[in-house]
């Protein structure tokens, strides 16, 4: 071929690819803006189910729209939360100030600050709702609480902290408590713990191990947590010795502990717990499953659906699954298949929780379900997981 007809050649040739690359670039644009508009679509929609239930007769589904509803902005939800959360009804206070902890909107951290500057009595609802569901930007709330407040609003707090990512100086606000004089001796243990968990096992080891002769039947528990973060001979037998207790909460807690430094017959034995175990020792060792090495957590976790684990202990698990930083999918699907609506409740929730964006589809499926409670729960997980895909001015 002439050398001016392979130049036209390869002039078409590059032609054609600067068109397919084009054409590339026009289909990947339009599958970006249909998925960007189906996640905009499921997030609306879910905020509709969000205002449907301000109007539900039931103050629990008011209070999950309202939660919902705060995650974009909405004034008016949040000061339905500060009303309930301020109320005389001490059930509705405790289940608004749970849902205020959990909200995103940008006024919402100071509301807590405020309300919790005029009520004691709220402050320590607010703390003991940490506990469970710790939120690492109320860590200086917390260390302000540890300074001034009562022991059973301390210990709160330092539970809080021992799941949070907190500065420095909270270890050394955590030993002026050890060290006071004024400080009760569980306040002291919880210190201990959270020392422990900190690397500063060698500094209190002493004492954990002197309450283990002395210290009253909450407070050996706590110690049975803390040798957890403890290697040294007399740590191990301190814990033996805690697993010996004829007090099952002690027992269970030193179990947990061996099975959270490896201990493959301590796993074997916890997971026996959870199955077969009164109601109560269940939970608490579902609830154990936090403390685990998480690909450990996994395990015992499917081992556990594969025996019929029941919904309560069921339910402790999927909370202890905020906290354990493996793959989710298998604890989803059990999850989310359950009969119990309880389950499938508190799944919805760990999704959310979680921050599950590749979930928000399945998510949306939800949102007709048949039970407001569902619907809601739903909706809340798909606003919290993704709020900046819905529009302000969107009807909705």
């Amino acid at each position: 071929m002439h050398r001016s007809g392979i130049y036209r050649l390869q002039a078409l040739d590059k032609l054609n690819g600067q068109r397919m690359l084009l054409l590339v670039i026009v289909l990947l644009s339009g599958i970006h803006a249909a998925m960007a508009q189906s996640k905009s679509t499921i997030v609306n929609d879910a905020v509709k189910t969000a205002r449907g239930l301000l109007d539900s007769s039931n103050p629990y589904d008011q209070i999950l729209g309202a939660g919902t509803l705060s995650d974009i902005g909405d004034k008016d939800a949040l000061a339905f939360l500060e009303g309930h959360a301020t109320g005389s009804d001490i059930v509705f206070q405790r289940s608004a100030i749970d849902t205020l902890i959990g909200i995103q909107h940008p006024n919402g951290i100071d509301l807590i600050y405020r309300l919790a500057s005029q009520s004691s009595s709220f402050t320590r609802f607010l703390t003991q709702s940490l506990a469970t569901n710790p939120r690492d930007d109320m860590g200086e709330f917390l260390l302000g609480v540890l300074r001034a407040s009562k022991p059973d609003v301390q210990r709160y707090a330092i539970q809080a902290l021992a799941h949070m990512e907190v500065s420095a100086a909270a270890v050394d606000v955590i030993k002026d408590v050890v060290n006071s004089p004024d400080s009760e001796p569980t306040t002291k243990a919880y210190g201990y713990y959270y020392l422990a968990q900190r690397g500063h096992g060698a500094e209190v080891e002493g004492p954990l191990l002197d309450l283990i002769a002395t210290g009253d039947l909450t407070q050996r528990e706590v110690v049975a947590v803390a040798l957890a973060h403890l290697s040294s001979p007399l740590a191990l037998e301190g814990l033996e010795k805690l697993e010996r207790s004829r007090d099952a909460r002690v027992a269970l807690a030193a179990l947990s502990s061996h099975a959270a430094l490896g201990d493959a017959n301590a796993v074997n034995e916890l997971e026996n717990v959870i199955v077969t175990g009164t109601s109560l020792n269940a939970e608490v060792g579902a609830s154990a499953i936090r403390r685990l090495p998480p690909k450990v957590a996994h395990e015992l976790s499917v081992g556990l659906f594969e025996r019929g684990l029941r919904p309560d202990p069921g339910g402790r698990l999927l909370e202890a699954w905020r906290a354990i930083e493996h793959d989710a999918s298998d604890i989803y699907a059990w999850g989310l298949e359950h009969r119990s609506e309880d389950v499938r409740l508190q799944t919805l929730w760990l999704i959310g929780e979680r921050q599950e964006h590749h979930m928000l589809a399945k998510l949306g499926e939800y949102l007709t379900d048949e039970s407001p409670a569902i619907r809601g729960m739903a909706a809340w997980a798909i606003v919290h997981i993704a709020p900046e895909e819905y529009a302000p001015g969107t009807k909705v």
